[in-house]
């Protein structure tokens, strides 16, 4: 039977002023000693996390889904003082998650570190979706974070090793937003599963947390019809890039969320989004639809 870890904080010294658990993390993590695994690391925050991360030191996997995204990323970074490694994978393909660990073990790579970065989203009214994306969607967003998390916490305890799982969520865990019921709906779903998790692993040593960004600009951005180029005045492109962020702000903050073991990291203003789960979802989404329902994506 795997023990679980006993992780006492060390005591301050006599006449030594304290400082936070969380900084204390901070000031003692070494990026150089950590190896991560980041899915969908090929581009948008994943790729400016797996930057941040090489810069400080870390070896990085990255598993995304096309290999010239990999290729890309390898001439894109900068010589830091990190490593990275690039799996080209489709993670909702069958049996690709276990094939995933397989390739880890092969090559005697062990993450301490997942960062559940793959999702996608469709913008549109429900009924009129194409379904098998949808599906694609939901499987991606929903069932490869689920057995990813599963998975890794397995490994970790079975070596009797800490760790730390970043799920990617979204402000739209807060609230409903019509024309994106869909993806809205599993970004709940992460951030319900990630509250629910932490709990499970925590006397394992291994902290679970959720990053909830706002509207950044990304491939998903851009999948959603959101592309500044398609901005019209007084489209809902317009009005919704006007709160994006750019994905590198987004990675600052995911990084800090793992130094610091923060359980919910909101990047910039997103930090106000919990306090839209004080007003009824009947006014909040009737609010949305007015916003997204009456104006065209381009």
């Amino acid at each position: 039977m795997v023990q679980k870890t006993n992780r006492d904080d060390p005591q301050p010294l006599p006449g030594k002023r304290t400082i936070s658990n969380a900084m204390t993390k901070r000031l003692l993590m070494n990026w150089a000693q950590k190896t991560v695994l980041v899915t969908g690391g090929g581009s948008g925050i994943g790729k400016e996390i797996t930057r941040l991360m090489i810069n400080r030191g870390a070896h990085v996997i990255v598993a995304t889904l096309l290999d010239e995204e990999i290729q890309a990323l390898k001439q894109d970074l900068p010589q830091g003082r990190g490593t990275l490694t690039g799996i080209a994978i489709d993670l909702t393909s069958d049996n690709a998650i276990a094939g995933l660990m397989n390739t880890l073990e092969a090559r005697s790579l062990v993450p301490t570190v997942l960062v559940n970065n793959a999702g996608s989203g469709l913008l549109g009214a429900h009924k009129d979706l194409d379904r098998e994306k949808m599906r694609k969607v939901l499987d991606l967003n929903i069932q490869v974070l689920t057995e990813m998390c599963s998975v890794f916490a397995e490994k970790l305890i079975n070596r009797n090793l800490g760790g730390s799982i970043l799920n990617v969520a979204s402000i739209g865990a807060f609230v409903p937003v019509p024309h994106l019921a869909a993806y809205t709906a599993s970004k709940h779903y992460v951030l319900s599963f990630t509250h629910s998790l932490a709990h499970e692993l925590a006397p394992y040593g291994i902290h679970v947390g959720a990053l909830c960004p706002g509207i950044t600009r990304t491939k998903i951005y851009d999948s959603m019809g959101l592309k500044t180029e398609k901005q019209s005045k007084g489209s809902i492109s317009d009005h919704i890039d006007a709160f994006a962020m750019d994905a590198d702000k987004v990675a600052l903050c995911a990084i800090h969320a793992i130094e610091t073991n923060k359980r919910l990291a909101l990047p910039g203003i997103n930090r106000a989004a919990p306090l839209f789960r004080l007003l009824p979802p009947r006014f909040t989404s009737w609010v949305l639809y007015k916003f997204v329902g009456d104006r065209a994506v381009s």
